[in-house]
């Protein structure tokens, strides 16, 4: 087994080394595989393609680390976590949400955290626990998973080192806990109008 991910990483290493020099869409198995230093049919007992390693990088990187920490109700340290690792290797996740289309970075990141978000609050969600029934697990886990990718991709995307880990959720908590309006300052109409 320790072998099996020692291999997963190698590939996973060589991808994202490739990726600081060329676009995604450039780069082949053959490029990855010579870059691991494996033949081509070692990358295929592992991976379908390379979109299956950039996903499997960020669950094994990120995503399995803030579900530990979840399972322990530590939400707001899993999340600066989530923000942290991805600071970390800003450089790779930056050009990861480059990837779009049918394989988009982006519907990987909210496909894991709605997988992440759906299992926490099937353990906690209380039936009837609003007056709405449109609000069930599912739509609460789609939900913050969505406004999370999101916020995620600006976040890498802008580069702005100003902003740490500690800011955005910071941000992120007082984002999810306000209503829209409160973002809206309406101004006056002038008089005679």
């Amino acid at each position: 087994m320790e072998r099996k991910k020692m291999t997963k990483a190698l590939i996973g290493e060589s991808l994202k080394v490739l990726m600081r020099d060329h676009p995604f869409e450039k780069i082949t198995i053959k490029m990855i595989t010579d870059e691991a230093g494996v033949i081509r049919p070692t990358f295929y007992n592992y991976f379908c393609d390379k979109y299956e390693v950039v996903e499997w990088i960020f669950n094994e990187n990120i995503i399995d680390k803030v579900r530990s920490m979840f399972e322990q109700k530590m939400y707001t340290e899993g999340l600066k976590l989530l923000f942290v690792c991805m600071k970390n290797d800003c450089t790779f996740y930056k050009k990861a949400f480059e990837i779009t289309g049918q394989n988009a970075f982006t519907d990987i990141v909210r496909n894991s955290l709605y997988q992440l978000f759906i299992s926490e609050v099937n353990t906690v969600y209380i039936e009837n626990q609003s007056a709405n029934p449109l609000l069930t697990p599912e739509m609460v886990a789609a939900f913050y998973s969505v406004s999370l990718s999101n916020l995620l991709e600006l976040w890498i995307r802008s580069n702005n080192q100003q902003y740490t880990a500690e800011n955005m959720v910071d941000a992120y908590a007082y984002l999810v806990s306000h209503r829209i309006q409160d973002f809206i300052i309406p101004t006056e109409k002038p008089a005679g109008d």
